[in-house]
């Protein structure tokens, strides 16, 4: 076996500057083939044209000329007369025998005949073009023909103009060396991004952007998509950074207590009542875990656009009258909750539906004040499903305002009362799997109104 046998798995595939140099060369041999082509066949056509228009005159001169005619048929001319412009004369007699000039015994054969347009004949490999006249004198009758050749091998042709077709391989490798560098100047930008993408990969600098040539081109577009996609990958890994650091940070309380609980308890085994007491903090810790995983696991399923939470269609109403039902029983504020609803079916997912409006709900009585009021209505707006809900609550400062809907957000106001901060992220998250979207207007002090949009 050859030692030194290339390995196909091991050779550089050919770089794009080089395919397009190679396509371009291509793309201008074709065009060159088809300009030549046409020049030849332009050129081919004129020049049947010239020696048909010769022939005719040289034949018509001929035979108007009697004087000329007569010395041609009596023999008073040698052979230099039979020939001008290169048509080459022949005369007959009316019975089709040769009398004078050329003699070519293919054309004996063709009918003699006074044209009024030359006919073609092919005569020895080439294309002739002939045509008879016919003269008479006092006491006879003859045909004066005359017959002239053009070029029909399209490689005579070619043998002919062999400077100008010399001239195509120069200009090809000229092409090929002046698109490859051309296309190498071209691509320079390409190499700087992925310079600069390999960079970032290696060093993990996802901060780095790739340099725009300010052109407005493809390639400028291109590095403002690739510098977005790394703005977006960026924003996305601190934002996971931030929220492991947030979940951790949730789950480190309740581990905490539970922890600290399960000690304490062995501490008061024989003390039924405490027992009681530390595995009911116990169940409350492990309620709040069980709910902020699964919090965490449907804000995960819906960035996955996973099928966990498919749609159909359901009565909003009732869902929201229910919602409004369930939180005067329980609402410890004597909090007035009123409600303004349209019959409307919409393409929602029921489980989802109920959690962002039981949210919305639940936040208003929470953050509401003491006898206070809380407007919940639910109106079609074209292709939209409006849900709004309104207290007359502690409000949220301006400067909270922009944030409210990030997850894991409290605002200093709302830190004395339970909750992950989790809540309103999810209501954006659900409005917007439903194709609509969550705004919020408030004002310290006064209250806040939420309202969630989703298509019908």
């Amino acid at each position: 076996m050859n030692q030194h046998a290339i390995d196909p798995k091991t050779l550089k595939p050919r770089s794009l500057k080089l395919k397009m140099a190679l396509w371009y060369t291509f793309i201008l041999l074709m065009i060159c083939i088809v300009f030549m082509s046409v020049i030849l066949s332009i050129y081919r056509s004129a020049e049947r044209k010239t020696a048909i228009s010769t022939l005719e005159k040289i034949v018509d001169d001929t035979a108007l000329n009697s004087s000329r005619t007569d010395a041609l048929i009596n023999g008073n001319s040698d052979y230099s007369d039979f020939i001008a412009n290169d048509v080459q004369l022949m005369i007959y007699d009316t019975n089709g025998d040769h009398v004078a000039g050329f003699q070519y015994p293919e054309l004996d054969s063709l009918p003699l005949t006074s044209d009024t347009v030359p006919a073609r004949t092919e005569l020895g490999g080439n294309s002739y073009y002939y045509i008879n006249r016919l003269v008479k004198d006092s006491t006879n009758a003859y045909y004066i023909r005359g017959i002239i050749a053009t070029e029909n091998d399209l490689s005579e042709m070619i043998k002919s103009h062999r400077e100008i077709l010399a001239t195509i391989p120069v200009l090809l490798v000229m092409a090929l060396i002046g698109g490859y560098f051309l296309t190498r100047s071209f691509l320079k930008p390409v190499r700087n991004m992925r310079r600069t993408a390999d960079e970032i990969r290696r060093s993990s600098d996802l901060s780095r952007r790739i340099r725009t040539n300010g052109r407005g081109d493809e390639l400028d577009e291109l590095a403002k998509v690739i510098n977005s996609m790394f703005d977006k990958l960026e924003n996305d890994f601190e934002a996971q950074k931030q929220f492991t650091s947030n979940v951790s940070h949730e789950l480190r309380t309740p581990v905490s207590v539970i922890l600290a609980q399960c000690e304490y308890g062995f501490d008061k085994a024989d003390d039924p009542e405490e027992l009681l007491q530390i595995i009911a903090s116990i169940q409350e810790q492990g309620y709040k875990m069980s709910g902020l995983i699964n919090t965490m696991l449907m804000f995960t399923r819906i960035e996955q656009g996973t099928e966990k939470y498919p749609k159909s269609e359901n009565n909003l109403t009732k869902t929201v009258h229910s919602l409004c039902e369930d939180m005067r029983i329980i609402d410890g504020k004597n909090i007035t909750i009123t409600e303004d609803l349209d019959d409307i079916t919409a393409n929602v997912n029921q489980e989802m539906f109920s959690l962002m409006t039981g949210n919305l709900i639940q936040n208003a009585v929470k953050y509401g004040k003491e006898n206070g009021h809380v407007s919940v209505s639910l109106k079609s707006s074209g292709d939209y499903a409006v849900l709004k809900v309104t207290d007359d609550g502690i409000g949220i400062p301006e400067e909270d305002l922009p944030h409210i809907w990030e997850r894991f957000y409290r605002s200093d106001k709302s830190r004395s009362t339970k909750g992950t901060g989790l809540g309103l992220a999810l209501v954006k998250e659900i409005a917007e799997y439903h194709g609509g979207f969550a705004e919020a207007e408030s004002t310290e002090g006064k209250g806040s109104c939420f309202t969630v949009k989703i298509r019908i």
